[in-house]
């Protein structure tokens, strides 16, 4: 019970972030790493490009190098948080995400089998790896993956998308002017912690699809400041 009490805080602290404060402790700050996410919260600037009203309610299929990166701000603190689409098992892909806080940097690896972005049913973890703030890496697979197999879930729910029939709305973000966002709410859930929100999102953008997100229960906001359709390297 101790093990799988550690791996379930590890992989809230490792995929949300926020955990730490909403539980009241954490880690400590790390001088070098606030400075370095103050200054490029700082260069952000407004947004440059455009793009227009979506014509189709399907987000984008899954492809390798695809990623996005957002910057998530809670108690008027910021931090970053990358997607990545880094490779290919058969019709599973590796989903990495890369979470940058004051307190540390993780590195999480999802195997996802998902082929129905509208059914969270569907959704198959066959892996995951993960990387802590101080650089050790763990593996999960096996009766240990199947265990947690509830939790990882709620990690990538934010994959399954039902756009169709929701109204519509523009969203300005550093990564650019979204005309005609599909605007939802979002309710997840890592282990004892729940969240809703207010999300716009919009085809052009890759994975979720996720332009802004607006906390309704936390005061935090998530928006997006860059995404690519290729380039994305694992970092595991």
């Amino acid at each position: 019970m101790r093990a799988m009490r550690h791996l379930q805080v590890m992989l809230i602290a490792v995929l949300v972030g926020g955990a730490a404060a909403v539980a009241g402790c954490g880690p400590s700050i790390d001088p070098a790493l606030k400075a370095d996410i103050d200054r490029r919260n700082s260069a952000l600037g407004p947004p440059a490009q455009s793009f227009p009203t979506p014509t189709e309610f399907a987000p984008k299929p899954l492809q390798v190098g695809q990623w996005t990166q957002h910057r998530i701000v809670r108690d008027k603190e910021p931090s970053f948080l990358t997607y990545k689409v880094v490779g290919q098992i058969s019709d599973a892909f590796w989903v990495e995400s890369v979470f940058e806080s004051y307190t540390g940097r993780t590195v999480t690896k999802i195997l996802l089998a998902l082929p129905n972005r509208m059914d969270p049913n569907s959704i198959e973890i066959r892996g995951v790896v993960m990387k802590d703030r101080n650089g050790h890496v763990n593996s999960f697979d096996g009766p240990m993956l199947q265990m947690m197999q509830g939790m990882y879930r709620g990690t990538v729910a934010n994959l399954i998308v039902t756009w169709q029939g929701q109204p519509q709305e523009d969203a300005a973000v550093p990564a650019g002017k979204f005309t005609g966002c599909y605007k939802t709410r979002t309710d997840a859930q890592w282990g004892p912690w729940k969240t809703a929100s207010t999300t716009w999102s919009h085809p052009s953008v890759p994975l979720s699809g996720m332009v802004r997100s607006e906390g309704i229960d936390h005061p935090s906001t998530m928006e997006l400041i860059a995404f690519g359709l290729t380039g994305a390297v694992s970092e595991l």
